[in-house]
């Protein structure tokens, strides 16, 4: 059903005098008056002329409630009546092909004469409000002029929507009113398993209106027991409780309220309203989930019950709600004004407070609570005081902290004070901070530890920095820090290897340690060596002997040596040399007559290679002299892990030895070569078996 009217309404007392009513509605806002002018501006044969009707079915009747849209609809209504038909659609679950209509209403039902209101009045408020709204004089203002004022044309089109909004609303609280308003009928000839479309239209339309006909399908198997209103919840307040229930599910279902309260555990239970409560939803709410009602109580100790009942539209009472069990909670406004004093030991605080509104205001007691920080993070350090205390001693403050204290009611609730600081008088540093760690990676992140002072008024750390043990340090912290570990970047392209920090603890009065022990930290190496430079290369029949100027940088641990054959791109490692001890290298490639290039590369302590030398190109020749071959003897020697190769030197001139080692495939392969002089060679190949040598010789 269209709830306009009983929205204009909700905000509104409902009154026996229809001069209270209509003096009333002089509250209406300006943009209520607007709205209500609107129609009267843009003609009244614009309006949607509808009935709304609403149908309620029991067990063995269906009761019909309507009502018009519009305030024109409604004096056609109230004049010429309403005709009720019903057409039966379904018999025990069967749709019938041809439904025959019958009118319910033999005669227009309208609102009865005004001499037949008046014992009803008598017991009804709802009913003298709808009968002086139905039968009451017009009471116009008018400017005497002939034609109407603006303010004649609004005042007459608010008491016309006040009449028609007061009629509608009274009848939907009143089933009684409905009936003599003619906006009521009760079908009493209906059977089971039989479904009826209903339909109400006025009994006379006037030329020109066009009026909706409403209908309502329904039948009498489909009484459903109406629901307790639900979620019933109460706030608790001083000497008051706020009561809030559903309103958006149940809307539809019920249109007033009884609120009941009970003082003696739900044995009896008291209405607190006179008149149903009507939903009293307040301009611009109306969107709100829920109803409200405000009680008052006695006094905030006793515990009372609650619950609600819900009244259709129809009259019908719902089942009660859930109780809801509730009780005052007494409110403290005053706040105590709190002192803090240094003890007469000097390690203790002296706190004390007065309560300047005691006397009207009940308090259980007092608490006391302490903190490090003005904001937050305070602890309790003790509960209950009695209330003729006035005040404390704490044995075990803080250096330095911050104090509050609360008064609290019977709920444990209460204000708090506002924080008051204290400090004792500290010039007593902390220790040195001890056991400072680091971890360096290569992104240049320094991770620094170290294990936490255990003063309780330490305030924070201040971390140093230099390059040098005997340098100066540089704060790096702006501020103290409090985080352990803290996280510090240094720069790794720098020819300081190392760097050194120490810590400093300050307590919260700004009071600093000496500083911890230096700690040293290397910095991780990222730069690359400076590569050999190969200085010469000589080609012989004998091989190529390539060398080199060592590199001037001095973390160098190894050298590369790379051979390639010319035009090919796959570069082979040759040898892996000393850093220092060897400057030059003779290679015997295995082809003579071919062109090999030669390059090298220095590798860091810290495994970084330097950029390659330009490569080298040299060639073995030919030999044209008879190849000399020698067996030499082979002695093993177990504790060095080694094998001893030696041989007799020939009577002639020899340039150089070749030794070639036979592998698992008992082929013999060049494995490595001596200058001339020499006449011994160690393996550092040892796998714990003999293995088999040849030495060439290569004359000069």
């Amino acid at each position: 059903m269209n709830r306009k009217y009983v929205r204009c309404c909700q905000t509104y007392k409902i009154v026996v005098s229809w001069h209270e009513v209509y003096g009333m509605k002089c509250r209406f806002g300006l943009v209520m008056l607007l709205l209500l002018f609107s129609p009267v501006l843009h003609g009244q044969d614009e309006e949607l002329h509808e009935m709304k009707l609403l149908a309620r079915p029991t067990a063995d009747s269906i009761m019909l409630r309507w009502a018009p849209s519009t305030y024109r609809l409604w004096l056609v209504g109230n004049k010429y009546g309403y005709h009720v038909t019903r057409s039966l659609l379904v018999k025990d679950g069967e749709l019938l092909e041809s439904a025959g209509e019958e009118q319910l209403t033999t005669a227009p039902l309208k609102p009865r004469p005004l001499d037949q209101w008046e014992a009803l009045a008598n017991q009804n408020d709802y009913a003298a409000v709808a009968a002086q709204c139905i039968y009451g004089e017009n009471m116009e203002v008018t400017s005497g002029t002939g034609n109407p004022s603006m303010f004649e044309i609004v005042n007459r089109a608010s008491e016309q929507e006040s009449r028609f909004g007061f009629a509608l609303f009274s009848a939907d609280q009143s089933p009684e009113v409905a009936r003599y308003s003619g906006l009521w009928l009760t079908d009493k000839n209906v059977r089971k398993g039989e479904k009826y479309l209903y339909s109400v239209y006025p009994a006379f339309v006037p030329p020109g209106m066009k009026v909706d006909t409403a209908f309502f399908f329904t039948g009498p198997d489909e009484y459903l027991p109406l629901p307790s209103p639900f979620d019933l919840r109460a706030e608790p307040g001083d000497k008051m409780v706020t009561l809030t229930w559903d309103r958006k599910y149940q809307s539809e279902i019920y249109n007033s309220f009884w609120i009941e309260k009970s003082a003696d555990n739900c044995k009896t239970f008291m209405r607190l309203n006179d008149v149903p409560m009507v939903n009293t939803t307040p301009e611009g709410y109306d969107e709100s989930e829920f109803h409200l009602y405000i009680d008052t109580l006695a006094n905030n100790k006793k515990t009372y019950h609650y619950r609600v009942i819900g009244i259709s539209t129809f009259g019908e009472l719902s089942p009660p709600s859930d109780t809801v069990v509730v009780k005052g909670k007494s409110k403290i406004t005053s706040i105590p004004e709190l002192t803090l004093q240094q003890g007469d030991d000097g390690q203790s605080v002296r706190i004390q407070w007065e309560y300047p509104n005691q006397a009207n205001e009940v308090i259980e007691g007092f608490r006391i609570f302490r903190s490090t920080k003005f904001a937050e993070g305070y602890v309790k350090v003790v509960d209950s005081i009695p209330v003729v205390s006035k005040n404390y001693v704490d044995r075990q403050p803080l250096m330095s902290g911050y104090y509050r204290i609360q008064a609290f009611n019977s709920d444990g609730n209460g204000p708090y004070s506002i924080p008051q600081m204290f400090q004792f008088v500290d010039s007593i540093p902390p220790v040195a901070p001890v056991e400072l760690e680091a971890k360096a990676d290569t992104t240049g992140m320094v991770e620094l530890t170290w294990q936490a002072n255990s003063e309780p008024d330490i305030f924070g750390y201040r971390v140093y920095r230099a390059n040098s043990r005997e340098g100066a340090f540089s704060q790096i912290t702006k501020e103290p820090v409090n985080v352990i570990p803290y996280v510090d970047h240094i720069t790794l392209k720098t020819l300081t290897k190392k760097v050194y920090y120490k810590v400093v603890a300050v307590d919260q009065r700004q009071n600093e340690s000496d500083y911890s022990a230096i700690l040293e930290v290397e910095r991780p190496d990222i730069v690359p060596p400076a590569p050999p430079l190969i200085s010469h290369i000589a080609s012989s029949d004998s091989g190529v002997v390539i060398r080199w100027v060592k590199s001037p940088s001095n973390d160098v641990s190894k050298l590369l040596l790379y051979r390639n054959r010319a035009g090919s791109r796959d570069w082979q490692l040759l040898k892996l040399l000393p850093p220092d001890s060897t400057i030059s290298y003779h290679d015997v490639p295995p082809l003579t007559g071919t062109s090999y290039r030669y390059i090298m590369l220095a590798v860091d302590e810290a495994g970084n290679e330097s950029r390659p030398t330009k490569p080298a190109t040299g060639k073995r020749f030919e030999s044209k002299k008879i190849d000399q071959w020698i067996e030499p003897k082979v002695k093993i020697d177990k504790r060095n892990e080694v094998i001893l190769v030696s041989w007799d030197a020939p009577k002639h001139l020899v340039s150089r030895y070749l030794i070639y080692k036979k592998d698992a495939r008992g082929q013999w392969t060049l494995y490595d070569s001596v200058e001339g002089k020499q006449t011994r060679f160690t393996d550092h190949s040892y796998q714990g078996k003999v293995e088999e040598y040849l030495i060439k010789l290569v004359q000069p």
